[in-house]
C-alpha cells in the first residue's frame, strides 16, 4: 500500500564486459529494495545486494531496476511499458496490484514449482498474499505491515485524553483540540490509494467477517451495496461529522500529512507501519505512540486492521525462457536471510516476510505485536479487482467531501464491479 517518490529511478551495476543484464521493472518509485530509505542509503543498499548476487552468478553482468513515478500510476506505467515491448525479466510487484490487476491481465507468470526449493524461508502468511487460485505468482520481499493510528503522546497527556482512547474519547476531545488550534486527525487524502484503508477498518466492524463478506461479493452471492457496505461508508462519514477526521485531508498528500504531524499541527494520523522510519527521522519535539483503530459504537464486528507483506518480486510473463533460470536465482538470492537483512533491517521491521530477519524491540513494536498484529487481516484491495479499489477510493473521497451519500458511494462501487463482469474481465481466467 503506500506513495512518496523516494529512491533512484534506475540503478544498474555493471561488472563484467559480457553476459546477462537482468531487468527488473517497477510501476512506481516504491517498488524498490528498501523503498522508504533516503536515496543515498537506498542506492548503497541496492548496490551491496546487486554486487553480492553478481559475484555469486558470473553469468550475470548487471541488474537494472527501473522503478519510478507515483504509486497511483503504477498499473498505467507497467501497461505502457508492455505495449511498447520494453524488455523486463522481473516485475517488482506490490501484493495490492498483483492480486488486483497483474495476474488478471496476464503480466506475471506462476512460479509455484520454481520456488519450492527455498519456499521454507518465506513466511507462509506473507506468501499467501501472492497466491491466487492455488498458484504462487510472486515472492514477498518486505516487512510485514499492520495499520494503526499514530498520535502525539505529549499532547494527549497535556489535554488529558485517555490513552488508548475509545471512539467516544476521541469525539469528546475534539473541542480540546479546537481550543488548542490543532487538527485532530489529518489523512493523506490526495493520495487516493490510501483511502480504502479506512474502508477496511469500518467494513470489518460493519460486517463482522470482512474477508468472507468480500469473497461472497466477488463470487456474486452478495453486492458492494449491501447494508454492511453502506454502513462502512457511513462510519467513515461519522469520523468527519464528529469533527475527528478533517475534511482538509482531501487536499493533503503524504508529505503534507507527515509534516503536519511532525510540526504539532495535527494530533493524529492513520496509516501503516511503513510510516515508522519517517516518524523516527522527523518527529523531534515530542513523543509519538500508536493505538489501534477503535471500536465504533453500535457495530457488530470487532476491529480488524489491514496488513501483510506489501512488496514482492514476480516473474514477467514476457520473460525469454533462457533468462528464467537467472531470474529465479535472483529471487532465491533475495530470500536468503543474510541478504534479506541487508534490505529489510534498515526498514526497522516489526516482522518480515523472510524468516531470520531481526525485528526491533521498541515499546511501540511490542504494542503493535500485542494488539494490532493479532487482529490484522489481508488488505481487502489485495482481493478486490484494481478497478474496485479505485472506485472505493473515489467513493470515500466523495463521502468525506460531502458530495456523495453512503448509499450513493456503495452503489458507485457496485456499478464498477457490474461493468467489469459485463465486459467479461471478471472473474479472472484461470492461468
Amino acid at each position: 500500500m503506500t506513495v512518496a517518490a523516494l529512491g533512484l529511478a534506475t540503478l544498474s551495476v555493471p561488472v563484467h564486459a559480457e553476459g546477462t543484464t537482468l531487468k527488473v521493472f517497477g510501476g512506481s518509485s516504491l517498488d524498490q529494495l528498501a523503498p522508504r530509505q533516503a536515496p543515498e542509503d537506498q542506492a548503497r543498499i541496492q548496490k551491496q545486494v546487486f554486487d553480492g548476487f553478481i559475484a555469486d552468478n558470473p553469468d550475470v553482468d548487471a541488474i537494472e531496476w527501473d522503478a519510478q513515478g507515483p504509486q497511483a500510476n503504477a498499473i498505467e506505467r507497467l501497461m505502457t511499458a508492455r505495449l511498447a515491448e520494453q524488455e523486463m525479466d522481473l516485475i517488482a510487484c506490490p501484493a495490492f496490484y498483483t492480486n488486483g490487476a497483474y495476474v488478471r491481465r496476464g503480466l506475471v507468470k506462476p512460479i509455484t514449482d520454481e520456488i519450492k526449493p527455498f519456499q521454507d524461508r518465506i513466511d507462509a502468511a506473507a506468501l499467501g498474499a501472492f497466491t491466487i487460485n492455488g498458484k504462487v505468482y510472486g515472492v514477498p520481499i518486505s516487512t510485514l505491515s499492520t495499520s494503526t493510528i499514530f498520535y502525539n503522546v505529549d499532547l494527549f497527556k497535556k489535554l488529558d485524553i485517555p490513552i488508548p482512547p475509545t471512539y467516544d474519547d476521541l469525539k469528546a476531545a475534539v473541542p480540546k483540540f479546537e481550543e488548542a488550534g490543532i487538527i485532530p486527525l489529518l489523512h493523506q487524502g490526495a493520495n487516493s490509494p490510501m483511502w480504502p484503508m479506512w474502508y477496511f477498518e469500518t467494513f470489518s466492524q460493519a460486517s463482522g467477517d470482512p474477508i468472507g463478506a468480500t469473497q461472497a461479493i466477488l463470487a456474486g452471492d452478495a453486492t458492494f451495496a449491501d447494508p454492511a457496505d453502506v454502513e462502512a461508508f457511513a462510519l467513515i462519514k461519522q469520523w468527519v461529522d464528529d469533527g475527528i477526521l478533517s475534511k482538509d485531508s482531501l487536499s493533503v498528500d503524504q508529505d503534507g500529512m507527515r509534516a503536519a504531524f511532525a510540526s504539532g499541527k495535527s494530533a493524529m494520523y492513520y496509516g501503516g507501519t511503513w510510516e515508522i522510519p519517517s516518524l523516527q527521522q522527523t518527529v523531534k519535539d515530542f513523543q509519538w505512540g500508536v493505538f489501534a483503530f477503535p471500536k465504533m459504537p453500535g457495530t457488530p464486528g470487532s476491529p480488524k486492521h489491514g496488513g501483510g507483506a506489501d512488496n514482492g518480486i514476480c516473474v514477467s510473463s514476457s520473460i525469454a525462457s533462457d533468462r528464467l533460470p537467472a531470474a529465479i536465482s535472483f529471487i532465491e538470492y533475495l530470500t536468503r536471510p543474510e541478504v534479506a537483512s541487508l534490505y529489510l533491517a534498515p526498514e526497522q521491521p516489526i516482522a518480515a516476510s523472510i524468516k531470520g530477519v531481526p525485528s526491533i524491540e521498541d515499546d511501540y513494536a511490542k504494542e503493535l505485536r500485542a494488539d494490532a498484529f493479532p487482529n490484522t487481516i489481508k488488505f481487502l484491495d489485495w482481493i478486490w479487482p484494481a478497478e474496485v479499489s479505485s472506485a472505493t477510493a473515489s467513493a470515500i473521497a466523495g463521502v468525506v467531501g460531502g458530495e456523495m451519500t453512503p448509499e450513493e458511494a456503495a452503489a458507485s462501487v457496485q456499478k464498477t464491479f457490474d461493468d467489469l463482469k459485463a465486459k467479461g474481465t471478471w472473474p479472472p481466467k484461470d492461468e
